[in-house]
């Protein structure tokens, strides 16, 4: 007893490194990363919520394009602690290290000590996915209360309180972010098949109040959320609640084209590697109901395995095949990773169905993989292969009995006539990264026949190549990102953002009406300025400007260039991005009484673009 004590202790040990791990990577990330538009938006937006000085939903106001408690919750932490993005950032770290506490407890209940370790230390070594999880986004919001909601309804015995929390937990991550709204219906049924008649009806019933009554406070504008999901022909009701037409014909940010999409595509399999691999890994091996230790686990291997599916199908639409942020589609997987996660950690408990035709399946998948992450870092080794791999010239060598070399670029600039030269990379680097997934199976294979003529392994060679794939692809990133040189702004945003956002609140004197024409990286420093009056639809991430109707607009929280020329003409201060200095608006500060004012960035200037302020005359 006391061996078996002093193990579980060392074993608990081990899972508070991971931990120590996860925390301190997310502290260091919350300081050396420059801001990005969403996190500037959610945060004002939620601060000015949270002060009272605007409504989610209200016309005339903010664009309102998520569900409330994405900007509610950051903007409440700001309230009560001081507006600023180290005030957000902080907690975001909080709310981060609350999450893997969460994976570990449900972990621990379902396999075991050793496997809550294993579970801590995957995300400890989830670098890309802690980049994003340090930022005051919602993604990190998500993620923590999925791994609490799975903490409190996961299993067999958990008590009806358990339940009808853990299924009101779903109905806020709904009201956080409605593109998860799939995961508290699909929660309902697994409660319905796992925990019976009695719990299911209480969690439908707990679902179904909630979501109504959120409804209820914030009808009918909170239709908004809904409308672009539905046909306009089923729904003709919702018109009033849908943007105008021309909205979705010109806010196109990326270039929706083949190379995008599959660059994007290989990002989200390298950033979410364990969860991607892993879970094509247990589809592909996953064993018959039959072989199961635990049918408690087979309904939940089923309820998350769906779910997870129904998300990334969803999130995967949402960002690759409509031409609104291609690049979008990694950090978009982060918001429901957790169900990835654990979906791959309970099929693993319960073995794998390794029949000849799985092994074939997943040899596939392995290769596929390599293929991608061969893809995502052609950047690294593209142009060196095209260089440096020298093919026989197979015409000489039958012709002129001599054996000469070209080089690969060579070969595919002529022979085959693919001259672009971004093209000849990322075909390179596919191939070869399926030629070292292929290299890597048969190593392993070798080595494992050597092995079993020394002793019989206790695990047959599947598991070796599945335990061989996930530390390279989760090891070799999190020592990438260890090894990276930071800029001149490696580990001082947050300070940097303090001065140049309160050296921008001296030149904007209170009461000043404002005209915002920053960037989405600039709009953290809104957080620091005093009092001032705004034109709220300027306030978004994308920059709120579309075409359209210029009185139908404004009561979305958007806005077209008319109403951006008439703000402008009645402002008190200008706020420019030094992109944003057009001739035209060069001409009209030359014709009216404008004067530039000094505006010091300070030690941002050498991190980000340049910001002009311009205040009227009196």
């Amino acid at each position: 007893m006391k061996r078996l004590w002093e193990f579980s202790r060392f074993i608990e040990i081990i899972a508070l490194f991971g931990l120590l791990l996860y925390a301190a990577q997310s502290w260091s990330l919350a300081h050396s990363q420059d801001s990005i538009g969403d996190e500037g938006a959610y945060l004002y937006k939620g601060y000015m919520f949270a002060r009272g000085e605007y409504r989610p939903f209200q016309e005339y106001a903010f664009w309102t394009n998520k569900s409330p408690f994405a900007f509610l919750i950051p903007g409440y932490i700001q309230l009560w602690f001081g507006p600023g993005l180290r005030e957000a950032r902080y907690f975001a770290v909080f709310v981060g290290t609350l999450m893997v506490i969460g994976v570990w407890v449900t972990a621990r209940r379902l396999g075991g000590r050793v496997w809550a370790a294993i579970m801590v230390w995957v995300f400890a070594l989830s670098s890309p996915q802690i980049v994003i999880y340090s930022e005051a986004v919602s993604q990190v919001l998500i993620a923590c209360m999925i791994a609490w909601l799975l903490a409190l309804t996961l299993g067999e015995g958990r008590s009806l309180w358990q339940l009808v929390l853990g299924s009101a937990l779903s109905i806020l991550i709904v009201m956080t972010r409605q593109n998860i709204i799939v995961l508290p219906v699909m929660l309902v049924f697994y409660i319905f098949w796992q925990h019976g008649k009695q719990a299911g009806l209480w969690s439908l019933a707990t679902c179904a109040v909630l979501f109504i009554g959120f409804h209820l406070y914030y009808w009918p504008n909170i239709l908004q959320l809904w409308a672009p999901w539905l046909p306009e022909s089923l729904t003709p009701f919702l018109d009033p609640f849908r943007l105008p037409m021309d909205y979705e014909k010109t806010y196109e940010i990326f270039d929706l084209t083949i190379l995008s999409i599959s660059q994007s595509f290989a990002t989200g399999m390298r950033d979410n590697f364990f969860v991607f691999f892993g879970s094509m890994s247990a589809l592909v091996l996953f064993p018959k109901r039959s072989l199961w230790k635990n049918d408690s686990h087979f309904k939940i291997a089923v309820f998350l395995g769906v779910t997870f599916l129904l998300l990334f199908m969803m999130h995967t639409l949402a960002s690759l095949f409509i031409p609104y942020c291609v690049y979008c589609f990694s950090g978009y997987q982060m918001f429901y990773t957790v169900l990835g996660f654990f979906f791959v950690f309970v099929v693993f408990l319960n073995g794998f169905d390794t029949s000849t035709a799985r092994q074939v399946l997943f040899l596939i998948v392995v290769l596929l993989f390599a293929a991608t992450l061969g893809l995502y870092y052609h950047p690294q080794w593209g142009n060196w292969l095209l260089t440096h791999v020298q093919l026989p010239r197979v015409n000489r060598m039958f012709t002129r009995g001599e054996l000469s070399f070209v080089s690969l670029r060579d070969v595919l600039s002529h022979s085959l006539k693919i001259d672009v030269p971004d093209i000849q990379e990322r075909l390179t680097a596919l191939a070869g990264g399926l030629l070292l997934g292929g290299f890597l199976w048969f190593a392993l294979a070798l080595l494992f026949r050597f092995l079993q003529k020394m002793w019989t392994p206790k695990y047959g060679f599947v598991h070796w190549i599945l335990f061989c794939c996930l530390t390279l692809g989760m090891v070799y990133p999190f020592s990438r990102g260890l090894r990276a040189s930071g800029g001149p702004c490696s580990t001082n945003y947050l300070t940097y953002y303090e001065q140049a956002g309160r050296s921008l609140a001296l030149v904007v004197p209170p009461g000043s009406q404002l005209y915002w024409k920053g960037s989405g990286k600039h709009l953290a420093l809104m957080l620091y300025l005093n009092d001032i009056k705004i034109f709220p639809p300027q306030i978004h991430a994308g920059g709120g400007y579309v075409v359209g109707d210029t009185q139908q607009l404004p009561r979305f929280g958007m806005f077209n260039q008319e109403l951006d020329t008439q703000w402008r003409d009645v402002a008190d201060v200008l706020v420019v991005w030094e992109e944003y200095m057009s001739p035209e608006l060069l001409t009209f500060l030359e014709k009216r009484p404008y004067e530039q004012v000094q505006y010091d960035m300070g030690e941002l200037a050498r991190c980000e673009d340049a910001l002009f302020v311009f205040r009227r005359v009196q």
